[in-house]
C-alpha cells in the first residue's frame, strides 16, 4: 500500500511539473518582424574570354520570426523573409557585371540560450528564387541586361550560423553567416555560390 502511494505521489507531482514546464514554455513563445541588411560575396566568373574577381556587395532582408522553446535552454527559431542577395563582379574600373538576386528564404534554426538575453543559433535554410537582375557594363557603358530565370536554380539550399541578443525583451540584435551549398546558376561551370554576413534587428510582439 505504502509503495502505491509513493507511486501515486510521485506521479501526480512529475505530472504537475511538466504541466507547469509546458504552461512556462508556452509563456514565453514570441513572434516577431526583422529587418537587415547583409554583405554577400561569390566565387570568380568568367564571362567569354573574361575573368571577373567577385566584390562583396551590400544587400537588404525583411521578414517574420517565431521563438518557440522546447527545453530549458534550447528554442526552435523559425524564420521567413525577403532577402536581396548582390554581387558584382569586376574586371577593371570600367568592365564589370552586377547581380542582383531576389529569395524567399526559409531559415529552420535552432537556438541554445546560456542565458536568457543571449542565443546561439545554428540550422539549415532554403531559398526560392523570386527574381534576378544582370546587368553588364563595357568600358563604363551598360552594354546589356538579363532578368531571365531560364538558367538559374529555382530552390537553393544552405545554412547559417550566428549569434542573437536581446537588447529589451522586445528588442534584438542578431549577427550570422550564412552560405549556400548550391550554384546559383545551373550550368555546373560558374560555382557562384552566395555565401556572406548578415546584421539584423527584431521586434518581438
Amino acid at each position: 500500500m505504502n509503495n502505491r502511494l509513493f507511486i501515486l505521489v510521485l506521479g501526480l507531482t512529475l505530472s504537475s511539473l511538466a504541466f507547469q514546464l509546458k504552461a512556462q514554455l508556452r509563456d514565453e513563445m514570441g513572434f516577431g518582424v526583422r529587418a537587415g541588411v547583409n554583405l554577400m560575396n561569390m566565387h570568380q566568373i568568367t564571362f567569354g574570354s573574361q575573368g571577373y574577381k567577385t566584390n562583396a556587395e551590400l544587400g537588404f532582408q525583411v521578414g517574420v520570426y517565431g521563438d518557440l522553446p522546447i527545453a530549458k535552454s534550447l528554442t526552435f527559431l523559425p524564420e521567413l523573409y525577403y532577402i536581396q542577395k548582390n554581387a558584382k563582379f569586376q574586371q577593371n574600373a570600367a568592365d564589370k557585371v552586377n547581380m542582383k538576386f531576389s529569395y524567399l528564404e526559409l531559415p529552420v534554426l535552432i537556438g541554445y540560450k546560456p542565458i536568457s538575453d543571449l542565443t546561439f543559433f545554428i540550422g539549415p535554410e532554403l531559398s526560392l528564387l523570386l527574381a534576378q537582375k544582370t546587368t553588364f557594363t563595357v568600358d563604363a557603358e551598360q552594354v546589356n541586361e538579363d532578368t531571365s530565370l531560364k538558367n538559374y536554380r529555382k530552390f537553393i539550399a544552405g545554412a547559417a550560423v550566428g549569434i542573437g541578443y536581446n537588447i529589451t525583451p522586445d528588442v534584438n540584435v542578431t549577427v550570422r553567416y550564412s552560405t549556400d551549398f548550391q550554384e546559383a546558376l545551373t550550368d555546373g561551370a560558374t560555382n557562384l555560390k552566395n555565401k556572406g554576413f548578415a546584421l539584423s534587428m527584431g521586434y518581438t510582439f
